[in-house]
């Protein structure tokens, strides 16, 4: 971890952040549970067996499918958010991947982050609460992710580290204001990151 000491160092979730799982999930419903007028607006909650439209057996078969590296080649990844790495690697910056995903998934992970063309140094698979010990804790570091649960506990722990929440139908209930709402990564240039 030394060698990252004095580095700008972005650190990003995948899914819901790079990924848009969201709306894989939704195609996935509408192809194979037959549910039309679903969209991602109505995944409210981040944990599936809690969205109230699916019924047990649809949970089950959703998370079966989860576990399937093949859902994952599919994923669209979020407009801009390659092109956003590229940038951010020319600036100087590092880019580590952190993600939740569990380590079987490594190879898919790896290979839609290359096919989609992201800038990275490395990725890291990590259980949601243990992202904390892979961010290192000084000015030129932000992280971004989707669950506002993990961002609280990053921001207990490593209150140096700038964070952004990237919007999502699951954390916008919630006021945050312990991280920058955006939209996009491209948002993150117009934050002054190194000046803050």
């Amino acid at each position: 971890m030394n060698q990252n000491k004095g580095r700008k160092i972005a650190y990003l979730d995948i899914d819901g952040v790079v990924a848009n799982t969201g709306q894989a999930v939704i195609d996935l419903v509408k192809k194979e549970f037959h549910k039309s007028d679903v969209s991602i607006e109505d995944i409210k909650e981040y944990e599936i067996p809690k969205l109230p439209w699916l019924t047990s057996k649809e949970v089950e078969t959703l998370l079966l499918r989860f576990n399937d590296p093949e859902f994952y080649y599919f994923i669209p990844p979020m407009p801009q958010a390659a092109q956003t790495t590229r940038l951010w690697k020319q600036k100087g910056w590092q880019v580590i991947f952190v993600t939740a995903r569990p380590p079987h998934l490594y190879e898919v992970t790896l290979y839609w982050l290359r096919r989609h063309g992201f800038a990275f140094d490395s990725l890291i698979m990590s259980s949601p609460f243990d992202k904390v010990n892979h961010c290192q804790n000084h000015a030129l570091c932000f992280l971004v992710e989707d669950r506002p649960d993990v961002l609280f506990h990053i921001a207990q722990i490593k209150p140096q580290i700038k964070l952004f929440l990237y919007d999502q139908p699951w954390n916008r209930t919630l006021n945050f204001s312990l991280a920058t709402r955006i939209k996009s990564l491209a948002e993150i240039e117009a934050h002054t990151v190194e000046q803050k």
